[in-house]
């Protein structure tokens, strides 16, 4: 490391900074004043107004805290920095070494010292600000001009003493402050002292005596403000300074552990056996280095002609695709024009049967319009149909009616011939022969009305009883039924209704 470093190294460990004491030790006096100035206590207008010797001991009793306080911010800063940096970290990080590096890290010291300090350059900016790492560096870089330990134990106690005068030294000014404020309260009684007996007037005994007092009474409060910042100052200066002797000692404890567990031991020159033995694994270090250098080298030659190789089968692969596809290449474009003359082809078949199919569906559809109206007008028949077939029924219900009646009256007519048997002998006249007209005629009517279905039947019926007649009543009124004229159908109908 060069002097430049070197006073870095040394200016960062500076714990007052210059610029901040005379601000803060200036902000505080005139806080101070400014409360002594507004509270309406007259003590503290005694004691710190009453003098301006009173004035010039607070001030500097100010600027003297202020280095305290900064001192004590800056230790504590310390402790908490170091009290969070494990040794772990501190150490070098030795992964991946050659036989000859590990045979170096176990004898030679410089080494290790250089190695370890690349490692600490690695480390966070805060840490590498933090008193331990800056102690650890420095004796790093001592070590690393030598080949041996034998001078750390020198090194140790030469910074340990050097840090530990400049944390009294850091102090000194704290020191002059306290052993000048008394003096400034001893100056400002003596002042108080001469400017009260200069100003005696012997000839008013009273009142040169009260002047007396009152000189004396603040001549000597000067001294006693004095002496009571000088003990405060003391006091507030003990734990600062014995906070920081600790931080050293800590900081002497642990660099001590981490170069004695870190940098190797001195080689005892006396034992020949050590030093052969010493010797052998320094020559097997190099062996096994130069075992490795040329695995090395073999590794890269191998690399080397594989890649070769590699790129030689890319150059025959790519020759072999390119003769490949020079050479099939007419082939593949003659297919391609074959598959795409064959798909058009098997689209133009695809849309005439789809034509096609397009006519079929809608010679289809038409067929079954026709149909669908052919199945209306057939529904609508047979609705036709079925309100014949209900006039009908209804037909057929007058026409059993009918017959009911003509049934009705042909019991009549069998009860009626009957009766006539029984009176045959007595009415066997002219009245027989109109009523048998008169029914004849009445038949005649009902065949007219009824359809042709019913007409049959009464004829049938009629005929029946004409039988009948013929076969109960005489032939006289046989003949007269049957004689009766189409002409005088009118005639007969109104003489039926006449005579029922």
């Amino acid at each position: 490391m060069s002097e430049a470093s070197k006073s870095v190294v040394l200016a960062s460990k500076k714990t007052t900074p210059s610029y901040m004491v005379p601000v803060l030790g200036a902000t505080m006096a005139g806080c101070f004043y400014l409360l002594v100035a507004f509270v309406p206590w007259s003590p503290l207008q005694r004691y710190f107004l009453g003098h301006p010797v009173a004035v010039a001991a607070t001030v500097l009793f100010c600027f003297a805290v202020a280095i305290l306080a900064v001192k004590w911010l800056a230790v504590s800063t310390q402790w908490k920095t170091i009290n969070g940096i494990a040794d772990e970290r501190l150490f070098p990080r030795n992964e991946n070494l050659s036989p000859s590096d590990d045979y170096r890290n176990r004898h030679d010291a410089g080494h290790v010292a250089r190695g370890w300090l690349k490692s600490l350059s690695g480390l966070t900016l805060n840490m590498q600000r933090s008193w331990l790492v800056i102690r650890l560096q420095e004796l790093l870089t001592r070590q690393s001009q030598r080949g041996t330990t034998k001078h750390l134990s020198d090194d140790l106690r030469e910074l340990s003493s050097r840090d530990a005068d400049d944390a009294h030294d850091s102090l000194a000014l704290v020191r002059i402050i306290v052993w000048a404020i008394p003096m400034l309260g001893f100056l400002g009684t003596v002042i108080g002292i001469t400017q009260t007996l200069g100003g005696l007037d012997f000839s008013n005994g009273n009142a040169a005596v009260d002047n007396l007092k009152s000189g004396l009474y603040v001549a000597f409060d000067t001294t006693a403000l004095g002496l009571v910042l000088s003990v405060l100052a003391i006091f507030l200066q003990f734990p600062v300074e014995k906070s920081e002797q600790r931080l050293l000692a800590e900081i002497d404890h642990r660099v001590g552990h981490l170069l004695s567990a870190g940098l190797p031991s001195d080689e005892p020159a006396d034992n020949q056996y050590e030093l052969l033995a010493n010797l052998c694994e320094g020559v097997r270090a190099a062996v096994a280095e130069s075992l490795a250098n040329q695995a090395d080298l073999w590794r890269g030659t191998i690399d080397e002609a594989q890649q070769y190789w590699q790129r030689a089968h890319e150059t025959q692969a790519n020759g072999i695709i390119d003769a490949i596809e020079s050479t099939l290449k007419p082939a593949l474009i003659d297919h391609a024009y074959q598959l795409e003359s064959s798909s058009q082809r098997n689209h133009e078949r695809t849309e005439k049967l789809w034509d096609r199919w397009q006519q079929g569906i809608g010679q289809w559809q038409d067929a079954m319009d026709g149909g669908a109206q052919v199945l209306a007008s057939h529904h609508e028949t047979l609705i036709a149909q079925c309100d014949r077939m209900l006039e009908t029924s209804t037909d057929t219900g007058l026409l059993m009616q009918l017959q009911a009646a003509l049934d009705s009256n042909l019991e009549r007519l069998q009860v009626a011939g009957q009766q006539i048997d029984k009176n045959l002998g007595a009415a066997a006249g002219q009245g027989m022969a109109d009523a048998m007209r008169i029914l004849a005629r009445a038949v005649d009517v009902l065949s007219k009305q009824l359809p042709a279905s019913a007409a049959k039947t009464a004829a049938a019926k009629t005929a029946a009883t004409s039988d009948i007649v013929s076969a109960v009543l005489p032939s006289t009124a046989v003949a007269a039924t049957r004689t009766i004229k189409p002409g005088n159908e009118a005639d007969h109908a109104t003489r039926s209704r006449e005579a029922a």
